[in-house]
């Protein structure tokens, strides 16, 4: 994945031509034919790299001519063993891309050196004194390899970034794999003892079919515990159930060998419990509150669930929200979020760092006033000690895909977080608890009012407020955390800018494949049936000659928020395809969430029409939307009421906004959008605020 950033003499594609950049003062970049000597433009950098014709370096992107076909990933097929290898090689020459970075005099990679790597640095010499070759030995002395071994490491990840923009696939190991396109090789799956579709790690074997079974129950029940049992006792084990099915036991060595295979980070993580954070996790002793130096020098993500009583897509009242936020710990602007009902999960994390990372259009999908321009790769995040943090998937995606740093904060001190902790706040006070439905934030505080019968906002709509809110309102008013000269957090980050440059971005035409690249995977077979995932069927007459007996597996990544389709791993090509749901239609789930589809289930079996295990179909999956729209109905009259009252007294509940230029009709109906904005601004008048 290629990390863009406009410089100042860097190149670019736009409309077609060629162009270098002479100067960056943001939000104006100035640029310049590269052929010729013409007059100089100047444009916003924003309506830059949303245009559709820009190309941040002189390099065109190959174009896959299957238009099913999404990325290739040569990573996603390696054990997990192999995988470890990799990140552990990355981060052995991560101090040298820093350092590349800073002789050509990036402002931000000056701090991150010596914020990471000062233990590189010898008694009064500065990172300007460091050459890159006494960086080699030294880095060959902390990580125990010759400092030719690191030069390797180091031209094998820029070759393969130059070739295809994964430069991770050069530090793939290619010696001892001989072995493993052996015929009578046997797949053994190591999956976790608590959620058996996770498969931790696929191990090759030369066994009997019959033992695989045996083997794999024994790991998974016994010798991935916290019991931790002994290696002797699982081969014990393993003898007995032999002996039961008239099978001859396997000899020992064999399955001490096949226990030592196992990552020591799978076997530590379950065996040991959270003892393995002290070995894993990264040391907390002597973290600071360090002040953000730059824009997303430091991201705050943290949850919380909402003072607010929600409806979902199909009008059911499901209750209170989960948010999770990141926050822009320099100017205090929202980097990122992500809505839903699903309770904090890596999974929730990996959407909320998507959206952050990814350019966010506010105005094409919600018409708001302004732009919100906070987005790229930030250089440090700051999680607290949740589990859904401490996640290996996390760590690898910002460790190894963003090039970025984590750091947790010391357990029992919120006061790390306190700026993420009142930005909460001061979402509920302004925005939350002045919609329909709100819990408010005491129970004193509700008083008679029942926050579920007076509900009448859905999912989206609440997303789109908050968007409104975010990028109109909270972007633009004083800041009490923020310097004089620049109170607001849109005056902060600018100027921040214009020290530290643009961060590092996602372009517009990898949006694609770094969206499917942050998708959770599974291993699922595909069958004539087609692949099965939560009691769906998903199948691509493409891909038939992959049909195969349940035994074979293939990788699988598959979307919480749109179920309609998955993607398949080649697993020759390493090429992921688009695979749509058959059952029900990919019509009739299209943009639906694993959550509502599993609620409209529920309902189903409630009345009988299916059974565990069994498939929605299209007629069943209609019949039990209207179910739940005529509930509503029957369930929410006195909600209906209030909006028809509304309507009556020139207040329509509606999520419309004129235009910027369009001007305002005052007779009009107001909506809610305008009915906030307008009650904040007298707020800000009352208090003196311009």
């Amino acid at each position: 994945m290629n990390l863009n950033q406009l410089k100042v003499n860097g190149e670019l594609t736009y409309r077609g031509r060629k162009y270098i950049i002479l100067d960056i003062e943001p939000p104006i970049i100035t640029i310049k034919r590269y052929d010729g000597d013409g007059a100089t433009i100047d444009i916003n950098f924003f309506d830059l790299v949303t245009d559709p014709s820009f190309l941040p370096s002189k390099k065109m992107k190959k174009q896959l001519d299957d238009v099913n076909k999404y990325y290739t990933s040569l990573l996603d097929s390696l054990s997990e063993k192999e995988r470890e290898e990799v990140s552990r090689r990355l981060e052995i020459i991560k101090p040298i891309l820093v350092f590349e970075r800073i002789k050509n005099n990036e402002f931000n990679a000056f701090y991150e050196f010596n914020e990471y790597y000062r233990d590189l640095l010898r008694n009064g010499e500065t990172v300007q004194d460091l050459t890159k070759e006494a960086l080699y030995e030294r880095l060959a002395v902390k990580y125990c390899k010759s400092s030719r071994t690191v030069k390797r490491y180091y031209s094998s990840f820029n070759k393969a970034e130059l070739e295809n923009g994964e430069g991770d696939e050069g530090l793939i190991s290619k010696s001892g794999q001989g072995h493993l396109y052996r015929r009578d090789n046997k797949i053994l799956e190591i999956c976790h003892p608590k959620h058996r579709e996770v498969v931790l790690q696929s191990l090759t074997i030369r066994m009997d079919d019959s033992y695989i079974p045996i083997i794999k129950d024994a790991i998974e029940r016994e010798y991935l515990s916290v019991k931790k049992v002994s290696k002797k006792a699982v081969y014990d084990l393993i003898e007995a159930k032999c002996a039961s099915e008239s099978l001859k036991p396997p000899p020992p060595i064999t399955v001490y060998k096949l226990l030592g295979r196992i990552s020591a980070k799978i076997t530590d993580r379950l065996r040991l419990g959270s003892i393995s954070d002290q070995k894993y996790q990264e040391i907390t002793r002597g973290y600071s509150n360090n002040e953000a130096l730059y824009p997303l020098h430091i991201v705050q993500i943290d949850h919380t669930q909402l003072d607010l009583d929600v409806l979902d897509e199909v009008g059911h009242v499901v209750g209170r929200p989960w948010l999770t936020l990141g926050i822009d710990v320099y100017s205090r602007k929202v980097w990122c979020f992500h809505l839903s009902f699903d309770p904090p999960s890596g999974n929730k994390v990996r959407k909320a760092i998507e959206q952050g990372v990814l350019l966010k259009k506010t105005k094409d999908r919600y018409n708001t006033h302004n732009e919100w321009i906070v987005y790229g790769i930030p250089n440090t995040f700051v999680f607290d000690n949740g589990k859904e943090f401490k996640n290996y998937e996390i760590e690898r995606l910002i460790k190894d895909e963003l090039k970025s740093h984590i750091r947790y904060r010391p357990i029992a001190t919120p006061r790390y977080g306190g700026s993420i902790e009142r930005l909460f706040g001061t979402i509920n006070t302004q925005l939350i608890h002045r919609l329909e439905g709100t819990r408010k934030s005491t129970f004193s505080e509700l008083g008679d009012y029942d926050p579920e019968k007076n509900a009448l906002l859905s999912l989206e709509d609440v997303e789109e407020l908050l968007t409104t809110y975010i990028t109109d309102i909270y972007h633009h008013q004083p800041h009490k955390g923020l310097p004089l000269d620049q109170p607001t957090p849109m005056s902060r980050y600018v100027e921040g800018l214009k020290l530290s440059g643009y961060p590092e971005f996602i372009s517009m035409e990898e949006e694609t494949t770094f969206k499917i690249k942050l998708l959770p995977t599974i291993k699922k077979p595909y069958t004539r049936d087609g692949i099965r995932h939560n009691t769906r069927l998903y199948k691509s007459a493409a891909l038939n000659g992959l049909i195969d007996s349940r035994n074979k597996k293939y990788l699988i990544k598959y979307d919480i928020d749109d179920i309609s389709k998955i993607f398949l791993q080649h697993p020759e090509t390493k090429e992921y395809h688009l695979v749509p749901c058959v059952s029900p239609p990919e019509n009739t789930v299209d943009g639906m969430k694993e959550s509502t589809f599993q609620l409209l289930k529920k309902q189903l079996k409630e009345q009988g029409k299916i059974t565990s295990g069994q498939y929605v179909t299209e007629q069943q999956l209609s019949k039990a939307k209207e179910d739940l729209q005529r509930k509503y109905e029957e369930k929410y009259k006195k909600g209906r009421r209030a909006r028809l009252e509304a309507k009556r007294h020139n207040f329509q509940v509606s999520l419309d906004i004129p235009a910027v230029n369009e001007p305002v009709d005052k007779n009009k109906p107001k909506s809610y959008k305008d009915i906030l904005m307008a009650s904040l601004e007298k707020e800000k008048r009352a208090k003196g605020i311009e």
